[in-house]
């Protein structure tokens, strides 16, 4: 029931999609200045150690794939769809529900590590004036991350005394981001051309996600690091994410276009699709092991 909740919130932001209210703007501000930095803050003073190897391999991966897609296509919004994937809205709420919190302190990692890369390189990818150290070091991420690291040394009485308040910032992180989501989904036209092409973008990306994960398996096996090696279905959840929903906004400030939308919207209901069949998957099988 729990693994449900998630697409219940998207539901609830579908419906409120159809409406004239608009609780997307506020809902995107809370979640970017508030929320996600609480949830980055507590997770990295309480887990950094388990956490930072997985924040630069992310970095890393993104990187990489962002340098490939432009070769490939030299588009830079088409490079972000391509690589900058919506691990926080919807990996988080889903892998919490199916693996639990080991799960979440991977996904928590990951996405610090691809918030990095997409809000410097990706926004210098979409205007070659954009990059700018000052402001990449003023993105909430990256505040949080500084605010984390230097509470390292209180992380068990924050554990203790703030477990709470993550507990209801990590609700409403999945709550708002899949609501979030579902008004996108409400709102965005889509017909059987942008489904058949983004369709085949999720089949390119999920196999050079696949590639790295699998590398990324193979190397914690040999390091023995164990966070990577129990969690492999976790992993493997990474090539069925679409792109993130945040990459809109980027193009709206710096291109002043939403060529991105509809991408996201057809890779987001692709993704729902292939997520659910996955999860059906692994409930089968804890089924079968039971």
């Amino acid at each position: 029931m729990t693994m449900l909740l998630p697409l219940v919130y998207l539901l609830l932001g579908w419906l409120c999609g159809k409406t004239h209210w608009n609780v997307k703007t506020p809902a995107s501000w809370l979640l970017t200045r508030f929320i996600i930095p609480l949830v980055i803050i507590y997770n990295l003073s309480t887990h950094f150690s388990s956490m930072a190897g997985i924040i630069v391999v992310t970095a890393l991966a993104m990187v990489l794939m962002l340098m490939l897609a432009r070769w490939l296509w030299g588009d830079a919004v088409k490079a972000l769809c391509f690589a900058y994937l919506n691990i926080g809205w919807l990996g988080l709420p889903i892998a919490s529900a199916l693996f639990g919190n080991d799960a979440a302190a991977i996904i928590i990692a990951a996405y610090v590590g691809s918030s990095l890369v997409g809000n410097s390189l990706g926004a210098s990818m979409l205007a070659s004036d954009a990059f700018s150290l000052k402001k990449i070091v003023q993105t909430p991420p990256v505040i949080a991350l500084a605010i984390g690291i230097l509470l390292i040394p209180v992380g068990p009485w924050i554990t203790q005394h703030v477990g709470g308040i993550y507990q209801l910032a990590k609700f409403l992180m999945s709550f708002l981001g899949m609501a979030v989501l579902g008004i996108w989904l409400a709102k965005t036209p889509l017909n059987r051309g942008n489904i058949g092409v983004e369709l085949k973008a999720f089949l390119q990306r999920a196999a050079a996600v696949f590639v790295l994960v699998s590398l990324l398996y193979v190397c914690a096996r040999i390091g023995h690091f164990a966070l990577i090696t129990d969690n492999a279905a976790v992993l493997y959840l990474f090539c069925l994410l679409p792109p993130a929903a945040n990459i809109i906004v980027l193009e709206t400030h710096y291109l002043g276009t939403g060529r991105s939308a509809s991408m996201i919207t057809c890779g987001t209901c692709i993704s729902l699709v292939a997520i659910a069949l996955y999860s059906l998957a692994i409930i089968g099988a804890r089924l079968l092991a039971a």
